[in-house]
């Protein structure tokens, strides 16, 4: 099983049993780049490899039945919506790219005067 590429989520560890379905990043240039933006993860290149696990995205982002009428038949591999980007990440502030602030910043609140 692949890893997910987002930090701290450990599906597709050996210890973690628990059934994930996973993404693969788009081929679409346009929307690669909103997932580079969204994932928070400083040193991220994508490569074929790279998966993003179903905990990441909102329910109504993923496509887990065909249906036609009254007719609903569950999709072995779920399919993610058009243009769906991953928004739900967990763990600390600090490892999300918004919330780290520049080398340079960070040094001028800790100059003593």
């Amino acid at each position: 099983m692949v890893k997910c590429c987002v930090v701290g989520c450990t599906s597709g560890y050996k210890s973690n049993t628990e059934k994930v379905h996973q993404f693969c990043v788009p081929k679409n240039e346009d929307l690669r780049i909103k997932w580079a933006k969204a994932i928070p993860r400083k040193d991220l290149v994508f490569t074929k490899n790279t998966y993003v696990c179903d905990k990441h995205f909102n329910e109504n982002h993923i496509i887990k039945f065909w249906s036609s009428g009254d007719v609903k038949i569950p999709y072995k591999q779920w399919r993610l919506v058009e243009g769906a980007i991953p928004t739900i990440f967990y763990g600390p502030s600090y490892l999300s790219k918004k919330y780290v602030t520049p080398r340079k910043i960070r040094k001028a609140y800790f100059i003593k005067t």
